[in-house]
């Protein structure tokens, strides 16, 4: 047997062994699938301080920059340049951090009072609604005597319905306790959920405080050990699209929320016009909604609907109007004029990336699904174009629309005839 048999044999064996190995790998994940997703759900919250303030970051990061340079500029001239740059630095951190908390605690205090109040009306109107509703309803009998044995019969059942649940109170109250346990218990749970979030919030703007004041010296430490892994070609591959991935996060995540608090205060102004009830509390929720894409002026909308609805009813249709039209204008002209070309996504692309992350990723998801599904469109689109590239064969898309086969001899691209033409 001679060498090159023998390399043939080596490579066949390997490549069988790494088929075997990925495929017992691709086995014990699937069947440990549940126990890995629990332990990336412990690594995540164990995780959360450093997400929160890493995000929080990357937020605050182009007011961290204007004011920094603008400060910077201005203390040149009376400090030394260290000096300048370190107290520049400190004091565009603590108007970020500071930002960012007056934003957080506004909204708190624009919308607590609403709600409380909002909730205060609809309990003290519900009376109301109780004797509208029978007066109504009686109203409607006497006029259809048609219905009016059916809604008899459906009283007595509802009634009979109600004996019998009356008649197993009795015993069920000795699991009271028990009941009394389990409630005591949620309501520890949700305590205890409160002050842990405000605990990683806490810890997330402390290490978000950090990473601002660092920002340089991490990037810096970062770009060291990518050329020094990968060497200055694949360095410079991998740094571009570092950019590109921040360009597209950066570009989508800042437009959407500027687009969004337009939309809010836009909202504002035409329900004050309107004189719906509840006005910033709908101004609000529309405006923090329309930062998911897609879904979000129905997630915010139909809750304030039924708001309106069961305060004014006939208002509602009015702002079921309005919000069409606000996202109309938003859709086709705000949002377009804004964002621009960020994601470079279609209308079904959006939809999937949307439903896919939101039910992997929840909330967080459905916001971010829109440009992690674009760069990994991108990333994708790069690989498939390089190996094309490799073949000697068209980029164009164009080319492979309707196509039936590769004529190889000449790198023809054959369409299939349309069934319509003559």
């Amino acid at each position: 047997m001679n060498k090159k048999h023998l390399g043939s044999y080596v490579a066949a064996g390997l490549t069988a062994l790494s088929v075997i190995a990925i495929g017992l790998l691709i086995f014990f994940l699937l069947y440990n699938l549940e126990g890995i997703k629990a332990g990336m759900m412990g690594l995540v919250q164990i995780l959360m301080p450093f997400i929160i303030g890493g995000v929080l970051a990357y937020l605050l990061a182009p007011v961290f920059n204007i004011l920094c340079r603008n400060l910077d500029y201005l203390l040149s001239s009376k400090l030394k340049p260290r000096q300048a740059k370190s107290l520049a630095r400190g004091i565009s951190v603590a108007l970020s951090i500071l930002l960012a908390i007056g934003i957080v605690c506004g909204l708190v205090a624009l919308v607590v009072p609403e709600l409380l109040s909002s909730i205060l009306g609809l309990v003290d109107a519900l009376p109301d609604y109780l004797d509208k509703a029978n007066t109504w309803l009686s109203r409607f009998l006497q006029d259809n005597n048609l219905y009016n044995g059916s809604v008899q019969e459906a009283y007595e059942s509802v009634y009979a319905s109600l004996l019998s649940w009356m008649d197993t109170l009795l015993p069920s109250i000795q699991g009271l306790s028990d009941s009394m346990s389990a409630l005591l218990g949620n309501v520890f749970d949700g305590v205890k959920a409160v002050f842990g979030f405000l605990k990683n919030a806490l810890i997330g703007l402390i290490v978000a405080v950090y990473l601002l004041m660092e920002k340089d010296k991490f990037a810096a430490l970062a770009k060291k050990f990518i050329y020094s892994s990968l060497g200055p070609q694949k360095g410079n591959n991998l740094m571009m699209r570092v950019r590109y991935i921040h360009k597209v996060f950066g570009g989508f995540i800042q437009g959407k929320i500027l687009d969004s608090i337009i939309i809010g205060f836009l909202c504002f102004a035409g329900a004050s016009l309107l004189q719906l009830p509840y006005t910033l509390l709908v101004s609000v929720i529309v405006g923090v909604t329309n930062i998911i894409p897609f879904f979000g002026p129905f997630i915010g909308a139909i809750p304030c609907a039924i708001l309106i609805l069961l305060a004014e009813p006939i208002k509602s249709i009015y702002f079921i109007i309005f919000i069409l039209a606000l996202q109309q204008f938003d859709g086709n002209i705000l949002g377009p004029k804004i964002l621009g070309d960020a994601t470079g996504l279609s209308s079904f692309s959006v939809l999937f990336a949307i439903l896919v992350f939101g039910g992997l990723f929840g909330f967080v998801g459905m916001i971010i699904g829109v440009p992690l599904f674009a760069v990994i469109c991108s990333l994708v689109g790069e690989a498939v174009n390089g190996q094309l590239r490799k073949k000697s064969m068209s980029l164009d898309t164009e080319d492979y629309r309707n196509l039936d086969y590769v004529d190889l001899s000449e790198q023809r691209y054959v369409k299939r005839k349309d069934p319509t033409d003559k």
